[in-house]
C-alpha cells in the first residue's frame, strides 16, 4: 500500500500521525570489550536425584573467600567453643575515638572523698557530667578499684563499663575482665538491666582477647546466662554442678519438677537421683563423641557484633564467627536430656510401686546399663506405697480399751451380770413405788428393758476407701463398664463435675496406694488393671 503524503494522495481528516513528533532513531553501539569477562562456571555434584543443583561462579566465590578472611583465629580452651574468627568491620568512622582518648588519659587518676550526686544520661560520656558529677565519679571508681562498693547510678556504672572496654590495650585483658565481671556482679542486685548489658559485654571482651571464660557463682549461673546469645560461654567456665543445672534448665524439654510425684518425701529423691543421672549420660557422652559429638548435630556457628550499644573506638569494633557445640539450640541433644531424666523417674516410679511410665524413646542403648547402675545405688530403700499412720500421743493410750479376742463366754457372763443388775433395779425401784404416791392413777408402770445380748456378729470393717469416699465409691463400677454419659450423670447426681470427681478419686488413690487410680481411656475413665485385684481383695469392688 503506498504512501498517501508521497503520492499526492488526500489524507484521511482524522489521520493526526503526521502531527506528532517522531522519536529519533538510537544507533546500536556493540558493548565495549572491557565490559566481558569470562568466567567458568562449574555445578557441584549432585548428592541426591532429588536435590537441586545451584550454580556458582569461581571467580565469585574466590572474591567471597578473600573478603571473609579474618585477621585472627584461634581454638579457644573451651569444653564447648570449637573456634574463633575475629573480622574487621568496614566502613567504621572514628566517631568514639575521642571517648577512648580521655579514657586513657584519666585512667591513672584517683579521686577524693566527695559528697554523692546523681547523674542520668542515655550514653553517658565524660563531658555529660557536671564538675561535682565527674568529682564524685572518680570517688566512686577509687572506692571501686579498692575493693569498696559505693552506691552510685546506672550511668556511674555504664560509663565505667565503657571506660574498661575502651581501655583494651592500655590495661591487661584478664584484669579488664575481672573489673567487669565484679562491676556487674556488684550492681546487677541494685541495676536488674545489667545482666542484659553486660553479659554480652562481658562476652565479647572474652572473645575479643582469647581469655578464659569468665566463672560466674554457681548458685546464680541459670539467672544471670538466661537469655544469653552464647550461653556455652559461661556453661563451660563453670564446675560440674553448675554445668548440670544448666543443662537441667536449658537443655530439657520435661520439666520433673511438674510432674504430679514431685511430692512430699519424694522431693528429695527427686532432685538427687534426677541430677545424678543426667551427670551419668553427660559423662557418656563426651566419651563416647570426644572427637565426632560436636559434629554431629550439635554443631552450630553464631555471628556477634562486639560491644554494641558502647561508644567504643573504631580500632575495637570487630565482628566474630564462633563455632561451638550448642548444648542447648541443639533438637538432638534435647531429646536426649530429655529422655534420661524420663528414664530416671521410671525408676523412681518403679521402686515407689506406681504402675504408669512416661514414654522414653532417644535414650541410647549403650547408655541404659550405665544409668541402670547408678539408679539401682542411688535410689532409697523401698518407700511403702499407703501413708504412714499418724503417730498417737502417748496421752492418749490410756483412753484405749485393752485388746481382748471376741468370745461368746465372756458374752455370756457380761449378759448375766446385766440381768443381775436388772433384777436389783427393778426390786428397787418397786419399793420405791410403794413408799412414794402415784402420780397418776392410770400411769402405766414402766419397767426397765433388759439388754438382750445373744451371739454377736462379726462386722465387716470398713477400709480406708469407705471412709475416704462414702458414696462416691458407687463411680467404680461404672469405671469398670459404665459409659461416658452414665458417668457423668452420677457426677451430675452429686452435684459435681465429672473430672473433678475423677481427681478427688485420684487424690484418695495417691494416699492410699501411691498412685492415681483412674485414667482417661477410650472417651470415658476408668480404672488402671493393675489395681482390680486389691479393691476386689479390700471390697471395694
Amino acid at each position: 500500500m503506498s504512501d498517501p503524503t508521497k503520492s499526492g494522495e488526500k489524507k484521511d481528516f482524522w489521520d493526526i500521525s503526521a502531527l506528532v513528533p517522531q522519536k529519533k532513531g538510537t544507533a546500536y553501539k556493540p558493548p565495549s570489550p572491557r565490559g566481558v569477562s569470562a568466567a567458568e562456571v562449574v555445578a557441584p555434584p549432585r548428592q541426591t536425584e532429588d536435590a537441586p543443583t545451584y550454580y556458582v561462579s569461581r571467580t565469585h566465590e574466590s572474591e567471597l573467600r578473600a573478603k571473609r578472611a579474618p585477621e585472627r583465629a584461634y581454638e579457644p580452651h573451651h569444653p564447648l567453643l570449637l573456634a574463633v574468627r575475629i573480622y574487621p568491620r568496614e566502613g567504621q568512622v572514628g566517631y568514639h575515638d575521642r571517648f577512648r582518648e580521655q579514657a586513657l588519659k584519666l585512667h591513672p587518676y584517683e579521686g577524693k572523698p566527695c559528697p554523692q550526686v546523681s547523674f542520668f544520661a542515655y550514653v553517658p560520656q565524660y563531658g555529660q557530667m557536671s564538675r561535682a558529677q565527674f568529682d564524685y565519679y572518680l570517688w566512686w571508681r577509687t572506692c571501686f578499684r579498692g575493693g569498696k562498693i559505693l552506691a552510685a547510678d546506672f550511668s556511674y556504672v555504664l560509663l565505667h563499663a565503657y571506660e574498661l572496654i575502651n581501655l583494651s590495650g592500655e590495661i591487661d585483658p584478664l584484669q579488664g575482665q575481672a573489673a567487669l565481671l565484679r562491676l556487674w556482679l556488684s550492681y546487677r542486685d541494685a541495676h536488674p538491666s545489667l545482666d542484659t548489658m553486660l553479659r554480652e559485654w562481658l562476652t565479647d571482651y572474652t572473645l575479643l582477647h582469647a581469655l578464659p571464660p569468665p566463672a560466674l557463682p554457681a548458685a546464680k549461673l541459670r539467672e544471670m546466662i538466661k537469655g544469653a546469645r552464647l550461653r556455652e560461654l559461661y556453661v563451660g567456665g563453670a564446675d560440674e554442678i553448675a554445668m548440670r543445672d544448666a543443662m537441667l534448665c536449658f537443655c530439657s524439654n520435661y520439666d520433673y519438677k511438674k510432674s504430679k510425684f514431685y511430692a512430699g518425701e519424694l522431693r528429695a529423691v527427686y532432685d538427687r537421683v534426677l541430677p545424678g543421672a543426667l551427670s551419668v549420660a553427660f559423662d557418656y557422652l563426651q566419651r563416647e563423641n570426644a572427637e565426632n559429638a560436636t559434629r554431629q548435630g550439635g554443631y552450630s556457628t553464631l555471628t556477634l557484633e562486639l560491644f554494641t550499644g558502647v561508644p567504643v573506638a573504631a580500632s575495637l569494633r570487630k565482628q566474630v564467627e564462633v563455632d561451638f557445640l550448642s548444648f542447648s539450640h541443639t533438637y538432638r541433644m534435647r531429646y536426649v536430656i530429655s529422655d534420661v531424666l524420663k528414664y530416671a523417674e521410671n525408676a523412681i516410679r518403679a521402686h515407689t510401686g506406681v504402675k504408669s511410665r512416661l514414654s522414653v524413646y532417644e535414650v541410647p542403648t549403650a547408655l541404659m546399663p550405665l544409668l541402670d547402675a547408678y539408679l539401682a545405688e542411688a535410689l532409697p530403700p523401698k518407700l511403702s506405697k499407703k501413708r504412714a499412720e499418724t503417730e498417737i500421743p502417748a496421752y492418749e493410750a490410756r483412753y484405749d480399751l485393752p485388746a481382748t479376742p471376741l468370745s461368746l463366754t465372756r458374752a455370756k457372763e457380761i449378759e448375766e451380770r446385766s440381768w443381775e443388775t436388772t433384777k436389783k433395779l427393778v426390786e428397787a425401784f418397786g419399793a420405791a413405788e410403794d413408799a412414794a404416791p402415784a402420780p397418776c392413777r392410770d400411769a402405766p408402770k414402766l419397767t426397765p428393758y433388759p439388754p438382750v445380748l445373744s451371739e454377736m456378729p462379726d462386722a465387716a470393717p470398713k477400709s480406708p476407701w469407705h471412709e475416704a469416699l462414702g458414696t462416691l465409691l458407687d463411680f467404680l463400677p461404672l469405671a469398670l463398664s459404665g459409659t461416658r454419659e452414665a458417668q457423668r450423670a452420677f457426677a451430675a447426681e452429686k452435684g459435681m463435675m465429672l473430672d473433678l470427681l475423677v481427681d478427688k478419686i485420684n487424690t484418695v488413690s495417691g494416699d492410699i496406694l501411691g498412685d492415681i487410680l483412674l485414667e482417661e481411656a477410650d472417651g470415658r475413665f476408668a480404672i488402671i488393671t493393675d489395681y482390680l485385684p486389691e479393691l476386689k481383695a479390700e471390697g471395694v469392688l
